[in-house]
């Protein structure tokens, strides 16, 4: 039973290590849903279908079962923006409707959607259901609120505004406290404040394709507008562990018994939501802030549990093995290359003996260049039976050869077997291919993956110590212009704001030269989506 005055739901990503996290660190047992998502159950989402966790309706079940035995609630998601109209469709409407008492036989009583018309069927349907309001509903406003709950939804997630406007926070607890309508603000979200294009993000996600994933522009050009002006990090309304305590206690001072707080996110590693986890029961992280907000870095994509097997089969496979199958080559960690050979940069100072203590290698891989930062780039020859130039152009864009191709590849280097450890036909089974391959130019496809690869910006999140009480006393963010975010430079406004911009020098470092080349890379990834060049 939950200990604490506030609750919290967490992203699930099918690992049942998130169990023995929520033992370890969850002492007031105050998390108490989880939330997640089927990746081919039909259904749009809030998140890119593509790099969601795989799992069965099967697994789904013992999963749930599972949460059961431990008084964990799993709120099952059909949140996106749109349906697409799904909802009314004579075929896809019977389908929907089939799919929720499919969800509700197996246990599952809590559904986050932001379609009117499904939540008027399960709130008829299902007496004892419980509907969470999605994010995507966008309530931003307290008329918007009372909108909703009228209409029978039993929790709303408000908008990132909320959670730095306390005056508003407050009045809402009020308002509702003896109603049995829960409110949750999400925490390590990192949307830009009041981001323009969210709408339009929305529905691109909302329509993504589970086998294939599409290029993200937004997702890239948010990337590249916190990267240019840091500051956007620090105006993004997250929730730090160290500051929780100011929301238990509003609840308290309220006397709301129904407020939460979500951690996202549901499409991370099982590392990434350890960190989560241990870092908001414990109320405290010593370390960069990134690495536990919802920062975009291709490292943390989940790896899906039912590749887990796989994976560890294919450590031990021989070479020439099938597609999926074969180990990395001679040396290599099962991870594959040090991130500086895969993001084609020098390795900074102490990165590769860390990287080396990580993997539990004492010498590069066979044809490695060698550890250490006065080793000279691309020093040394590639690995065994890799050509100079690297992977084959299919291996290296995750699609399969073209009629012909790998003939080709294989006369121009010189080469008449496949390389060590290098899979036959193609990327492994399961790993998403991405739309409209075909037509790409490679060299901008690569280029596109690289663009997830960012700098290394570190947001020291215990110098933020004191950040958040500027707009728990004054907060004007909905009258000001955020100076170098919002505001370019050299123009001024009289409602200009500073704050984040100030403290935004005092936390956050990189290094200038590896940001100039990330964002002279990701402007061009940009440019050739907007113009189409990107294609051949």
């Amino acid at each position: 039973m939950n200990q604490d005055s506030i609750s919290f739901d967490l992203g699930c990503n099918f690992d049942y290590k998130l169990f023995d996290f929520v033992d370890q660190y969850d002492k007031k047992h105050a998390i108490t849903s989880f939330f997640g998502k089927l990746k081919n159950d039909g259904l749009p989402g809030g998140r890119t279908a593509s790099i969601i966790p795989d799992f069965t309706l099967d697994q789904l079940a013992d999963y749930v079962k599972e949460c059961q035995k431990r008084d964990i609630t799993f709120n099952y998601l059909i949140n996106p923006l749109s349906m697409d109209q799904n909802e009314i469709d004579p075929v896809m409407g019977k389908k929907i409707r089939e799919f929720l008492h499919t969800m509700y036989d197996m246990g599952i009583k809590a559904f986050t959607l932001n379609s009117p018309i499904l939540i008027k069927y399960v709130k008829r349907e299902f007496k004892d259901a419980f509907v969470t309001l999605g994010l995507y509903a966008y309530p931003t406003t307290i008329q918007h609120i009372e909108y909703w709950r009228n209409w029978g939804v039993d929790e709303i997630t408000l908008d990132h505004g909320f959670n730095r406007r306390f005056d508003l926070l407050r009045q809402l607890l009020t308002q509702y406290k003896d109603t049995d309508l829960h409110l949750r603000v999400i925490a390590n979200n990192l949307c830009l404040r009041e981001c323009p294009f969210r709408l339009a993000h929305g529905c691109f996600v909302g329509h993504s394709d589970p086998e294939r994933f599409s290029m993200d522009y937004s997702l890239v050009n948010c990337a590249y507008k916190k990267v240019t002006h840091p500051a956007a990090i620090l105006t993004a309304e997250f929730i730090r562990p160290e500051d929780v305590h100011y929301y238990r206690e509003l609840a308290e001072e309220t006397g709301n018994k129904h407020f939460s707080i979500k951690l996202i996110d549901r499409t991370r590693t099982t590392d990434f939501l350890h960190n989560v986890v241990k870092g908001y029961m414990e109320e405290s992280y010593d370390g960069n802030l990134l690495d536990i907000v919802n920062w975009p870095r291709a490292k943390t994509i989940a790896t899906r549990p039912d590749q887990a097997d796989a994976e560890k089969a294919a450590a031990g496979a021989p070479t020439g093995a099938p597609v999926g199958a074969g180990g990395p080559p001679a040396g290599m960690p099962a991870g594959g290359p040090p991130p500086w050979v895969m993001e084609g940069r020098p390795p900074r100072p102490g990165e590769p003996e860390e990287w080396a203590k990580k993997n539990g290698i004492t010498a590069p891989p066979a044809g490695m260049p060698p550890f250490g930062a006065g080793a000279p780039m691309g020093a040394g020859a590639p690995p065994m039976g890799m050509p100079a130039g690297g992977p084959p152009p299919w291996v290296m864009e995750g699609r399969p050869p073209r009629p012909g191709e790998p003939e080709e590849w294989a006369k121009k280097n010189g080469i008449t077997a496949p390389p060590a450890g290098m899979p036959v036909g193609g990327p492994p089974k399961g790993v998403p291919q991405m739309r409209w391959m075909e037509f790409m130019k490679p060299e901008a496809m690569m280029n596109y993956g690289k663009t997830m690869h960012l700098p290394k910006l570190y947001v020291d999140n215990k110098k933020l110590d004191g950040f958040l009480e500027h707009f728990i006393n004054n907060n004007n963010c909905s009258k000001s212009l955020c100076v170098n975010d919002i505001l370019e430079e050299g123009q001024t406004a009289p409602n200009a704001c500073a704050h984040c911009s100030t403290w935004a020098k005092k936390v956050i470092s990189y290094d200038e030269a590896e940001v100039a080349q990330w964002k002279q890379l990701c402007a061009g990834v940009l440019q050739s989506i907007e113009d189409g060049s990107i294609f051949r």
